[in-house]
Parts: C-alpha cells; sequence; structure tokens
C-alpha cells in the first residue's frame, strides 16, 4: 500500500489549492475517498469470488466487453501508467529546478528538462530490458526515504498550523487561478469538482493489492489489510493537504515551485527543509520509476499474451523483459515529454491526463461487478448477505466512475479516445493472427473513438 505514494503527496497542496478553497477540497475528499474505497472493495470481492480471472482490469473487462473491452481497457490504463511517468519526470526536474544550481530545470518542461528527463526515462528502460526489476530493498529504501519527510512534514504543520488563516477562505468562492492568475468567482461544488483527478491521482493503485489476495492464508485477513491500509493512506493523503491549509492561504500555495511541499517546508523552517524534501522526492520518485516503467509494460503485454492484440507486444528477449511493449510505453511517454515542453503544459496537466486514462478501465470493472452481482456469478457458495454487500459496493463504484467521468470532463475523455487511438493497429494485427473478422459492434465502437480522436 505504501507504494501508492509517489510523487503526488509532495505536490498535492498546489494541485489541490489550484482552483478551490478549504471546504471544496474537503467535499472532493469525502467523495474520492468514498469511491475509492468501493472501488477498493470491488477488486477485492471480485478476486476472491471468481479466482478463475486471474488477471484483473483486463479480464474482468473482457469478461464483459469481450477483446475490445479487455483490450481498451488494458491498454488505456497501460498507457495511462506512462503518461504518469511523464508527470514523474517532470516532477523529478521540477525538483532539481528548486535548487539554485539547476535553476535552468524550472517547472520540468524546460528544455533542458525535457532533455534531461529523456536521458532518465531510456536510462531505466535499458535497465528493464536487461532484466533488472524492482526488488523489497529499492522498494523499502525509497518507502523509508518518501515516510522520513512525510513525517516531519506532519509534525511541522501541527506545530505550525493557524487556524485563523484555515478558517480566512473555508467556504469562499472566491478563488484565485494559478494558470491565468486572476481572480474567479467559483461556487463550492465546482471547486470539489476541480480537485477530483487530483485527488484520485494519488489514490490509483489502492485495488492493487487486492491481486494477491488468493495467495493469503486466511481471506479475512485481506479484507482487515485492505481497509486499513486504504484509510492509512487516505488520512495520510488528507492530512497533508488540509494541514497545508493551515500555513499559507490557498491563493499563495497554488503558486509554489513544484514540488509545493518544499516551499511549505522553507516557510516552516528554511530552506534545509526545501532541501530535504527536494532530495527525498528526487530518489524516491527516481526509484518508483523503475518498478512503474516495468508495470505499464507489463499491462501492454497482456494485451498480446492473451490474444487481444498483435503477439507482437507479448515479445520477450533473452532477459524474459517485454521488449516491444516497452518501446510502446517509453516511446509514448517520450512524446508525452516533448508535447509538454512544446505547449508548456507541467505536472498537473499530465496527472489529470494519466488520471483520466485509469477511469474508463474502473467503469468497465464496476460494470462487471453489478453484472456479476444481478447473475450470481461467482456467488453460489456464498451468503445472502456478502451478495447484498458486494452490490451495494458495486453500486457505488459505478456511481463514483460515472461522477468522476463528468468530473474530469469532455476534454480528457476526447484525449483518451486519442490513445486508445494509437492502439488500433496492435487491435488490428490481433484479429489477424487470430483470424477473427470484425464484428459488427467493434466496427462501429472503433468508428465511435475515431470521430472522438
Amino acid at each position: 500500500y505504501w507504494r501508492t505514494i509517489g510523487s503526488g503527496i509532495f505536490a498535492l497542496p498546489a494541485t489541490m489549492t489550484a482552483n478551490a478553497n478549504p471546504l471544496g477540497i474537503l467535499i472532493g475528499w469525502a467523495i474520492v475517498a468514498v469511491g475509492m474505497f468501493a472501488l477498493t472493495s470491488v477488486y477485492r470481492n471480485l478476486t476472491l469470488q471468481q479466482p478463475e480471472i486471474d488477471d484483473g482490469i483486463y479480464g474482468w473487462s473482457k469478461a464483459l466487453f469481450g477483446h475490445l473491452g479487455g483490450f481498451i481497457a488494458n491498454y488505456g490504463h497501460g498507457i495511462g501508467d506512462a503518461v504518469g511517468n511523464a508527470s514523474y519526470l517532470t516532477v523529478i526536474f521540477s525538483a532539481f529546478g528548486g535548487f539554485t544550481l539547476f535553476r535552468f530545470f524550472g517547472d520540468g518542461i524546460t528544455w533542458p528538462a525535457v532533455v534531461a528527463a529523456s536521458v532518465l526515462l531510456w536510462l531505466i528502460t535499458f535497465l528493464v530490458a536487461q532484466g533488472v526489476k524492482d526488488s523489497t530493498v529499492v522498494n523499502n529504501v525509497t518507502t523509508v526515504i518518501k515516510i522520513i519527510p512525510l513525517a516531519a512534514f506532519i509534525i511541522l504543520a501541527l506545530l505550525n498550523f493557524h487556524a485563523p488563516t484555515f478558517w480566512a477562505s473555508f467556504a469562499s468562492t472566491r478563488v484565485f487561478d494559478a494558470g491565468s492568475h486572476h481572480w474567479h468567482q467559483v461556487s463550492i461544488f465546482a471547486q470539489s469538482k476541480s480537485v477530483l483527478l487530483s485527488a484520485m491521482w494519488t489514490l490509483i493503485g489502492l485495488e492493487s493489492a487486492t491481486i494477491y489476495a488468493t495467495r493469503a492464508k486466511r481471506l479475512s485477513d485481506v479484507a482487515k489489510a485492505t481497509t486499513l491500509g486504504s484509510l492509512a493512506i487516505i488520512l495520510l493523503l488528507v492530512g497533508t493537504s488540509v494541514l497545508s491549509l493551515g500555513l499559507l492561504a490557498p491563493s499563495q500555495i497554488s503558486q509554489l515551485h513544484t514540488p509545493s511541499m518544499a516551499g511549505l517546508m522553507a516557510q516552516m523552517v528554511g530552506n534545509w527543509g526545501s532541501t530535504l524534501i527536494n532530495v527525498c522526492l528526487i530518489v524516491s520518485v527516481t526509484g518508483a520509476l523503475l518498478a512503474w516503467i516495468t508495470l505499464c509494460s507489463e499491462e501492454i503485454r497482456l494485451t498480446g499474451r492473451s490474444g487481444s492484440a498483435t503477439k507482437w507486444l507479448n515479445r520477450l528477449n533473452k532477459h524474459e523483459a517485454p521488449q516491444n511493449a516497452l518501446l510502446v510505453t517509453s516511446g509514448l511517454t517520450q512524446a508525452l515529454m516533448i508535447v509538454a515542453g512544446c505547449s508548456n503544459a507541467g505536472y498537473l496537466v499530465l496527472l489529470k491526463f494519466a488520471t483520466s486514462l485509469s477511469i474508463v478501465p474502473y467503469l468497465f470493472v464496476s460494470l462487471y461487478a453489478v453484472k456479476s452481482v444481478l447473475a450470481g456469478t461467482g456467488f453460489a457458495q456464498r451468503s445472502r448477505a456478502e451478495r447484498v454487500r458486494s452490490g451495494i459496493a458495486a453500486l457505488l463504484a459505478l456511481a463514483f466512475t460515472v461522477f468522476m467521468l463528468y468530473g474530469a470532463g469532455l476534454q480528457y475523455l476526447l484525449l483518451s479516445a486519442i490513445v486508445w487511438e494509437t492502439g488500433f493497429w496492435f487491435f488490428y494485427q490481433g484479429k489477424k493472427e487470430q483470424q477473427r473478422p470484425f464484428t459488427i459492434v467493434e466496427k462501429i465502437t472503433w468508428l465511435a473513438i475515431t470521430l472522438m480522436a
């Protein structure tokens, strides 16, 4: 669960206050917390109730919508992780930009930053291609490096929390837009909607541990660990963002250099605090990139291995690394870095895009969970009460993902269609290799995706 905490928490104060005040932020957090708890429950329930489907998002989506559904879900989710890697690279070099010596890296999207980030991206990709995998030692070290500055920040923020600062703009509809540097009137509902993608970004991955539920000695322990782990992470994230609101006004926080937690630490203890946050972020997020680059390539590879896309994606090199899937995912990460540099689209834009690509796969899983409850799939030997609880979780998850689609807005859905469109050739080649003709539904779906793109 602690691997869920990535770059997001270090940049959280500014991303939350970019277009919202405390009340809007708290409402947004409440929506996302309940929704992600429901999604975590759905993943856990499906894993335990239908252990024969052992490939998560891909398997459930394929069971619901066939090969096309499985491909769109897993390809979109994998490329979403690749976009997330672009945001990781951006925030790493933005943290470097916080040092006087590396000021030319700016917010991580200057051309020197893009070039340096590209070198780091392909260096890690090369290591993964050589069979280097995320290890327990690396994971434990990066976790400690993350937890130490976070613990220090929370303790110092509690000691320096200024209640009048927190309440001054608590329910205000007057919001400072950090992008345009102008004040606007924004309703509380609109404020809460604006923080949804940023909040959800920090919680993506909560559901992943439930995939290993069938390996547990006692399945009841899985439910407890999932609930307690999710609660601990959510409290840490919400606590960090709320405590920040008692240190500076939202309009000031939103203008801090990314990662904004470094700026807040400097406000409390001086420059050494900023240095601590920046150094820990650079080390921990660089270490996490090894795991995330591996993960997104494996997600893309799965579509080729299972027959929903060309076998070319499933090709392994002599080190058992998915060489072609790595080229696709790291290539798209590279393209996003260049686009970010050309369009001046920084960390916040990249994380919202990455998060939006996860919403449709989550929607598919939620729909499959609802269908399973209604059809009784996986409940033959289970109690009526468990079926009712599973149904409630599935309906909550479905409502949440539909609301997230609305909250993300049409722009990000259309951008997602461009990502799906890049996968058409892989899907088409898979159909040829499997000698399966296109169905009417598949033709209509790809036409709709093309028009959206």
